[in-house]
């Protein structure tokens, strides 16, 4: 690696946090509640139940009952994702802004497919596969979700920008 690279590198890396840092500020005027109640709602159009308004969002089912939390909101993988998407060097604002809203609703459907398929087992298995399956997609999300949705943002987006 030669000394331009690095710099590049660390360049992205210092705008990343940057820009991680300022969403997340920017989402702490929103009310965590809400956003929570927006996935939970979606989520009851596949799955139905009924919500309970607190924090975390519950979706009560005859039997079980569900938390939407932090972390089933996609919150953290956009953040990350629009981070590193105004990070990136030499793409044009437009793009930049169209990929951050792609991620944004990439997320969102990712997310609620996550956890109707996670609700869907909950009706029909054992809890044993249930928390492995839980656990799995989660880290598949973080793993897919964010590193895919890049590397296709950034493909056309590079391939495009001609």
């Amino acid at each position: 690696m030669n000394k331009n690279d690095a710099v590049k590198g660390g360049k992205f890396l210092l705008e990343l946090v940057l820009a991680y840092v300022i969403i997340s500020l920017f989402f702490l005027f929103i009310p965590l509640e809400l956003i929570e109640l927006i996935i939970a709602k979606t989520v009851m159009i596949f799955t139905g139940g009924k919500i309970v308004f607190q924090e975390p969002v519950l979706i009560l089912f005859e039997n079980f009952s569900v938390q939407i939390s932090y972390l089933c909101t996609g919150l953290m993988e956009f953040i990350l994702l629009a981070s590193a998407i105004i990070a990136t060097a030499g793409i044009k604002k437009e793009k930049k802004v169209l990929g951050i809203v792609g991620a944004g609703i990439a997320t969102f459907v990712f997310n609620v497919i996550r956890i109707v398929i996670t609700i869907s087992l909950i009706e029909n298995t054992s809890i044993e596969i249930i928390e492995l399956t839980h656990d799995v997609l989660f880290r598949i999300s973080l793993f897919v979700l964010i590193a895919g949705y890049y590397f296709i943002w950034y493909y056309f987006s590079v391939k495009r920008q001609n």
